[in-house]
């Protein structure tokens, strides 16, 4: 989070300065500062869309894995009902010899 904080700190002093050249009438130095605001405008737009990108990857792990849980919760439910029922015969029919 440091890192957006201070490309914004960064972003807002490149305009202050644009901002004063203009205000001085030093025009020549403006494109120079300028070229550095639209790379760095360009770098935090590319950082918060890598950003979300990941988040989307994260939220659809998520939900992935909780359907998985979802399904083996359900197989293991079965597995003990059958396995319960498998022991309820094997105890009838040791009972019946």
């Amino acid at each position: 989070m440091g890192s957006i904080n201070n490309d914004l700190d960064l972003l807002e002093n490149l305009s202050k300065q644009i901002s004063d050249l203009l205000y001085n009438n030093k025009f020549s130095k403006v494109s120079e500062i300028d070229s550095q605001r639209v790379a760095l405008i360009k770098k935090i737009k590319e950082n918060e869309t890598h950003k979300n990108i990941v988040k989307q990857r994260i939220v659809n792990l998520v939900e992935n894995n909780t359907a998985l849980i979802e399904k083996t919760e359900k197989k293991l439910q079965n597995l003990s009902k059958n396995h319960n029922k498998f022991n309820k015969r094997l105890k009838a029919y040791s009972f019946n010899k």
